[in-house]
This record gives C-alpha cells, sequence and structure tokens, in this order.
C-alpha cells in the first residue's frame, strides 16, 4: 500500500493536467451518473483522487464524500473545496476503502470511477462497498477493461506500462478484465445491475449501475 500511495501522491499537482485527454468521456460518465443522484443522497466518491468529478457530482448529491488512499490527492480536493465558496455539501478523507473517516457511515449511492481494475483484492473491495450501502442502494463505477478493443496509440501505451511494471518501476496492480468479467465481478457480489453500457474512448470502459439486493 505504501508503495502505491507514494506513487499517487507524486502524481497530485499534475493529476488534473493529465486527465484532461479524458475530459468528453468523463462529462458523459458524470451525465450518466447524475441521473442516478437525487438532493436526499449520501453519496460516497471512492478513489476521488483531486475531487474534480466529486464536486461536479455535489450539484445532484444531498451530500457527498470523497475518499482517496493519497494524503496529497486529498490536499489538492481540500485546497479546492476551500476555494469554492458555493460548495457546502462535500467533504474528503484519505484512507482506503476499509479505514477512513466515514467508514461507519451508510451510504445511498457509492462511485468509484476508474477504480476495479487496479485492485488486487477486488472481491474484498466490492464486499465492503455492498456492507456501506443502504438497502436498495446504488454501486456506479467505471472500469477501464484492458482484454477488450483499444485503439493501436493506446495498445503501445499500455505496453510499456507492462515493461516499466516488469522492471518495478510502476507499482499498481493491473486486473485484466473484459466488460463481461467486471458484470460478473459485481453481480457475483449479491448486486443486481441495472445498466451496463461499453463505453470507447482509446480503451474500452465498462459503465456500470448495480443495485444492492
Amino acid at each position: 500500500m505504501d508503495n502505491i500511495q507514494k506513487f499517487w501522491d507524486k502524481q497530485a499537482k499534475r493529476y488534473d493536467n493529465s486527465e484532461r485527454q479524458f475530459e468528453q468521456v468523463f462529462k458523459k460518465i458524470v451525465s450518466k451518473t447524475k441521473t442516478y443522484l437525487t438532493k436526499n443522497d449520501t453519496v460516497l466518491d471512492f478513489g476521488c483522487a483531486t475531487g474534480s468529478k466529486t464536486f461536479e457530482l455535489a450539484e445532484s448529491s444531498g451530500f457527498i464524500y470523497g475518499i482517496d488512499i493519497s494524503p496529497e490527492m486529498i490536499n489538492e480536493a481540500l485546497n479546492k473545496l476551500q476555494a469554492k465558496k458555493n460548495i457546502k455539501n462535500a467533504g474528503f478523507a484519505s484512507g482506503s476503502i476499509f479505514e477512513n473517516e466515514f467508514s461507519n457511515k451508510v451510504f445511498d449511492k457509492i462511485i468509484a470511477y476508474g477504480v476495479l481494475h487496479l485492485l488486487n483484492n477486488k472481491e474484498d473491495v466490492i464486499q465492503k462497498i455492498h456492507e456501506m450501502l443502504a438497502p436498495g442502494g446504488l454501486f456506479i463505477s467505471t472500469t477501464a477493461c484492458l482484454k477488450d478493443k483499444m485503439k493501436l496509440k493506446n495498445r503501445i501505451e499500455f505496453l510499456l506500462y507492462v515493461i516499466i511494471k516488469k522492471l518495478g518501476i510502476f507499482p499498481l496492480h493491473l486486473n485484466m478484465f473484459t466488460t463481461t468479467d467486471v458484470e460478473k465481478l459485481i453481480s457475483d457480489s449479491k448486486f443486481e445491475i441495472l445498466e451496463s453500457e461499453r463505453i470507447f474512448n482509446g480503451i474500452t470502459i465498462s459503465f456500470i449501475v448495480a443495485q444492492k439486493k
């Protein structure tokens, strides 16, 4: 965990710039997510990074909490929150899904954008998400499906990541999912899938809305 935390800490200052290449697909994903949120909802944004999407989702939520394993990412989010005087319904804390300031809360919706393909304990994490949701609560996720369709440019970039990882420079775990794999992973964890869509942006992304049974 320490190496992974350090990796994301180093990315924090430049994270927003690196995410701009995905701006259009994120707009679509956030817009789709908002249709499932209400002003009565208590929401958790798991893996919130610097909070950019958390703030967008706050417009449609009762209160939204963001967590991330990187304290530096959370510092960036808190700096943004301080500057956004009009947003009163967002809070942030660093920690894992198992240990953070909000672990004992019950949520109506839990969101995980770009997280599941990076977890080496994915089944445990989804089980914890299930436990944290209120009855009938929703788990909304996007997941990179690295075994599905990918543009040549992205395939080359991915192969470079694999080489770097083998050299021990890239510390992140990578799950090689297809969209079918992601659906099975979630449905096997006592969720009913309400919506599943493949979104292509150089790589295939699985967008899933699942309800706690």
